[in-house]
């Protein structure tokens, strides 16, 4: 039983809200500009989608005409070549790291820029941990999947939604 006088002790790493505060903390806080970099690459991406131009009507707002594909191939290889020609992508495995590091967890393995640590999908990034008491995964989503049209495809969305996860 502890003593209610003792000053109080690091924070529960057991925690996993407690785990999930720190890692979201120190991306925003040490990785902004990662985050920036993400969202430039996929603007150059999703600028190729319609041709290289905008289709937006002066005055709209509505994502039916902002730049969409159905090629997965134009959404996810495009992606991590830009990630790739920006340094980003031998990046990452040092900003997993580091959240691993704010998580208050070891790394078990030095990650490296492929998966299981670092995976490019069509909605953006995931890093992902495998640690001894959980899995801390990171989703850095930069596109959406637009079911509401008749054929499925992809659209940039606004910025980077940043999710942080502990199983």
């Amino acid at each position: 039983m502890s003593d209610p006088s003792d000053p109080p002790g690091p924070p529960d790493s057991a925690d996993p809200a407690g785990v999930v505060d720190r890692v979201e903390r120190r991306l925003s806080a040490e990785h902004s500009d990662v985050l920036d970099g993400l969202s430039t690459c996929a603007d150059a991406v999703a600028t190729e989608w319609n041709g290289g131009g905008d289709d937006h009507t002066p005055g709209e707002t509505s994502s039916a005409h902002s730049p969409r594909t159905t090629d997965r191939d134009a959404v996810v290889p495009a992606f991590q070549r830009a990630l790739d020609a920006a340094g980003l992508l031998a990046h990452l495995p040092r900003v997993l790291s580091d959240l691993v590091t704010a998580a208050g967890r070891p790394m078990p393995a030095p990650p490296v820029a492929a998966p299981p640590y670092v995976v490019v999908t069509s909605e953006g990034v995931l890093l992902r941990a495998s640690l001894g008491d959980g899995r801390l995964v990171v989703s850095l989503r930069v596109f959406d999947i637009d079911r509401a049209a008749v054929e499925t495809g992809y659209v940039r969305r606004d910025g980077v939604d940043a999710r942080v996860e502990f199983r």
